[in-house]
């Protein structure tokens, strides 16, 4: 089982999951809504080899809200380089779902040294494409109409995230209702959507810089994404893998938005192999050659 840590950043606690006493860090970064608790299939298998971090992203989990946060990529981006500093972390693999592949790729993009390898599933970002529920979401007055379903109304939302509902289980949906229906946390998912969407879809002013931002990627990077993703479409991932250098993607068949969740031994298994991939004894923390992509 993962250990529960807070750790203290500038003026405010993040609480994360660790897991591994050994092996080149690996920080995973959830998605909009969720917390570390959507790794706990990952956690584990990927600590067999690494030091693996899941931190809480700001105003969601238990991780509080610093006075700095004004619900960009570019603040989100901030966290995860604080949140790396804060545990002495120089350089480490990033591995983000959803919102959390946006904010990775903000991160190599803004501190490319901070990466040694990247991971993006289903990632944000990559196209201006988005469902129409959370361009809804993104409208000013839906936070002030947000309420709290009863359960069984929100796993039928969670539904909608998979290809296979008995990949959401009773004992993950409840935790998922309890963590996202906080305060704090409906106000973060809502700003943060605000910020990132509007009802035509993902904003231009956030979605170019990072396209445009693509090619410049110099980590090795794999992708990998469910056929039947209904959030994000699966044409985002084929577009960007044919973009940034050498990236390497992986398709999910029946799978939708939550590969970590619905396929997690493969998942595992295809991060695991990716991550270690020209790291032998000597070499771990340092740079990686970059492979042909696949």
């Amino acid at each position: 089982m993962p250990a529960e840590r807070y750790v203290d950043i500038d003026g405010f606690r993040a609480r994360c999951l660790c897991a591994g006493e050994s092996g080149p860090p690996v920080v995973l970064i959830h998605g909009l809504g969720a917390s570390a608790e959507i790794w706990r299939p990952n956690i584990g298998p990927l600590a067999s080899r690494h030091r693996v971090f899941a931190p809480d992203l700001p105003g969601f989990g238990r991780t509080g809200i610093p006075g700095w946060m004004d619900y960009s990529p570019a603040a989100y981006s901030r966290f995860v380089r604080d949140f790396m500093n804060a545990l002495g972390i120089g350089r480490a693999g990033l591995v983000g779902h959803s919102l959390g592949g946006g904010i990775a790729l903000r991160v190599v993009l803004d501190q490319p040294r901070c990466v040694e390898r990247l991971v993006l599933a289903s990632s944000a970002g990559l196209g201006s494409d988005v469902s129409l529920p959370l361009r809804i979401a993104s409208l000013p007055f839906f936070g002030r109409l947000f309420f709290k379903p009863p359960l069984p109304v929100f796993i039928r939302f969670l539904h909608r995230l998979v290809y296979d509902p008995a990949a959401i289980s009773p004992a993950f949906a409840r935790m998922y209702y309890e963590m996202f229906f906080q305060p704090q946390s409906i106000r973060a998912f809502t700003s943060i959507l605000r910020n990132i969407a509007t009802l035509r879809g993902a904003r231009p002013g956030v979605l170019e810089p990072i396209r445009e931002g693509l090619a410049s990627i110099a980590a090795p990077t794999l992708i990998l994404w469910g056929r039947q993703d209904r959030i994000l479409p699966v044409s985002q991932a084929v577009d960007a893998a044919g973009r940034i250098p050498g990236g390497r993607l992986h398709i999910f068949e029946r799978c939708g938005h939550m590969p970590n969740i619905e396929h997690p031994e493969e998942f595992n298994r295809r991060v695991l192999e990716f991550l270690q991939q020209d790291q032998g004894p000597g070499n771990e923390g340092q740079g990686l050659k970059k492979r042909p992509g696949t």
